[in-house]
């Protein structure tokens, strides 16, 4: 059987620059509209749900989850337009609310499995976060919420500089322990949903195709290709890092230049999945 002939990370990086320039207004606008969609889901079920009780957290935890599940609509369109530009078709904004007009349950079901995997994923960080809080209040430099403090210690004799001293090591040391767990339960939610990458894709190219199948494919398709994937995201680390320089600016490009990259992963392994088989 003849071995299949797949681009290189430099080849689909250079076809998605191209792409996203060319149609760089209709993806920016699909993915700054499901942004703001979902944040204002997420901080509308927060501000109707406290979490001033154990009880609050929770229930407030599960409401945010189902609108991470909702959202994976909005994901299934954004694909859908990614799809069509990559393809050299045009789309509307009106693409990115395909997936409520068919398929509907199919992507919810689809979207359940990927965000129960990164919401378990994301119960250390969730600790973590509630363990850094404690500390941060927990601290005479900021005891009571009173700026006034730091502002008394800097003006104050040596023992307030030691006391000064010891709460920055305190919240360096509680800082650089949270951002260690979140960044190792990211990389561990991403290589667990690596096997998923195609699955909203497929939904759009495969219509009768059940959500366990449509899972099951996936997996299928995925053979051999997790970490060519793994790669595709890390190479962009630099371009993220640079929007952080940046104030968050170049990520208007940046974002929908990985996403094409993406999109054209999946189709190249399609395609030369496809080209083996015939």
């Amino acid at each position: 059987m003849q071995q299949p002939h797949y681009k290189n990370n430099f080849e689909l990086k250079f076809l998605a620059r191209m792409q996203t320039g060319q149609y760089l207004g209709i993806l920016v606008g699909a993915i700054l509209l499901k942004f703001v969609i979902t944040l204002f889901a997420v901080n509308l079920v927060s501000s109707m749900i406290p979490m001033t009780t154990p009880v609050g957290a929770v229930i407030n935890y599960i409401a945010v989850f189902a609108v991470q599940v909702a959202a994976s609509v909005l994901n299934a369109g954004t694909s859908f337009i990614f799809l069509k530009s990559a393809c050299n078709m045009q789309s509307t904004i009106g693409d990115l609310f395909c997936g409520f007009h068919q398929n509907t349950v199919k992507i919810l079901k689809i979207g359940a499995v990927i965000a129960i995997i990164e919401s378990i994923c994301m119960i250390p960080v969730e600790i973590a976060s509630s363990q850094y809080l404690e500390i941060v209040d927990s601290l005479s430099l900021f005891g009571g919420g009173n700026v006034n403090n730091l502002g008394h210690l800097l003006a104050g004799n040596a023992t307030d500089n030691s006391e000064l001293l010891t709460a920055y090591n305190v919240m360096y040391s509680a800082s650089m322990k949270f951002y260690l767990i979140m960044f190792v339960c990211t990389v561990i939610s991403l290589v667990l949903t690596l096997p998923f990458f195609p699955a909203f894709y497929m939904v759009l190219d495969f219509p009768s195709w059940s959500a366990s199948t449509i899972l099951k494919k996936s997996f299928e398709v995925m053979s051999g290709q997790k970490f060519r994937l793994f790669m595709l995201y890390v190479s962009f680390i630099p371009a993220f890092v640079l929007g952080l320089f940046t104030c968050g600016i170049t990520l208007i490009w940046v974002i929908p230049y990985q996403s094409m990259a993406l999109t054209n992963l999946y189709l190249d392994i399609m395609s030369a999945r496809n080209k083996t088989v015939a």
